[in-house]
């Protein structure tokens, strides 16, 4: 495991603009976000291709639908939360059920403006843009899978939604040893079937250190790794679930509608007595503070997910 970081808003400007220059078509669009989102450098080199529409999410939706009408790609950024929920009509009608060939990009997802409040976390993007007509959802959890999710994005004829983290992270893996494909999960640990991890986005390197400690206990874990949310890999979710003990979905949402409640939805027909635990952050929660701090209250460090799978397990 590596313990490189790197700044995941970093990356995405440094593709995004390598995009940008290779193909004409491509727009990036800011929300009054473009620093925020890592576009500056997109902005300097490629200003014919760059667009600023201000404080105003619901109408860049539109003018980004517009643009996409005729021959552009455009990529837009806003912060998480006013992306997926203020414009939330305007993304459901004019890009999904239009099928609108825009890419939105949810920029400091999760609890990433900890400090900031209920107002500024997105916890409850992944239900809503799941449920929007034609959308592919991704959920990148480290730089290699934010630049592999850009660049499929990119590659992607339709609307597809990018739940962007904000702060430095190391890769769970070698990025060699990696393997990138909408719609694919893929294992990143496999020494057994008492306890499946099916984890998406941020929680992935705190997932697997916990599985590794695990392992070194004693018990035989698959460590199943979900980029895409929507579609989800129901083949590889289904050949992880079928012998297994005990099922753990982890992610950095709530608990009602995200990546927990797809999975089960996706298994609810496969006939296994193994009971599946959703984890992730409780309706109503509203706390504030350091953002590792936040994840450790919610349950969602390493350390904790070692602790609240030893106490399913053993009890």
């Amino acid at each position: 495991m590596t313990a490189k970081k790197r700044n995941p808003r970093d990356v995405f400007g440094e593709v995004l603009l390598e995009l940008g220059k290779e193909n004409v078509n491509i727009m990036a669009v800011s929300c009054d976000s473009g620093a925020g989102s890592g576009m500056n450098s997109f902005k300097k080199e490629l200003p014919h291709q760059y667009l600023e529409v201000g404080i105003n999410e619901q109408n860049a939706i539109g003018v980004c639908a517009g643009l996409a009408e005729g021959s552009s790609i455009p990529v837009v950024s806003a912060i998480a939360p006013f992306i997926s929920m203020r414009a939330f009509e305007q993304v459901r009608n004019d890009l999904g059920y239009a099928n609108m060939n825009v890419k939105v990009i949810g920029s400091s997802s999760g609890l990433s403006h900890s400090a900031l409040g209920s107002t500024h976390q997105a916890i409850e993007d992944l239900t809503l843009m799941r449920t929007v007509p034609n959308m592919v959802v991704l959920n990148p959890g480290d730089v290699y899978e934010v630049e592999m999710s850009l660049r499929a994005a990119i590659k992607h004829e339709g609307p597809v939604y990018i739940r962007m983290p904000r702060h430095e992270m190391a890769e769970p893996i070698e990025a060699s040893k990696r393997r990138f494909e909408i719609g694919k999960g893929e294992f990143l640990m496999n020494t057994g079937d008492q306890i499946v991890i099916a984890v998406t986005g941020t929680l992935t390197l705190d997932a697997l250190m916990a599985a590794k400690i695990l392992d070194e206990m004693g018990y035989g874990l698959k460590v199943v790794n979900f980029t895409t949310v929507k579609p989800l890999d129901t083949v590889i979710l289904k050949e992880a679930y079928q012998n297994a003990k005990y099922l753990f979905t982890f992610e950095e949402h709530s608990v009602i509608g995200g990546f927990g409640s797809a999975v089960v939805e996706a298994l609810a027909s496969i006939k296994n007595e193994a009971p599946i635990h959703i984890v992730g952050i409780a309706d109503g929660s509203i706390n504030t503070g350091p953002y590792r701090e936040l994840l450790e209250a919610y349950g969602l460090t390493w350390e904790k997910i070692v602790d609240r799978i030893l106490d399913v397990v053993k009890n």
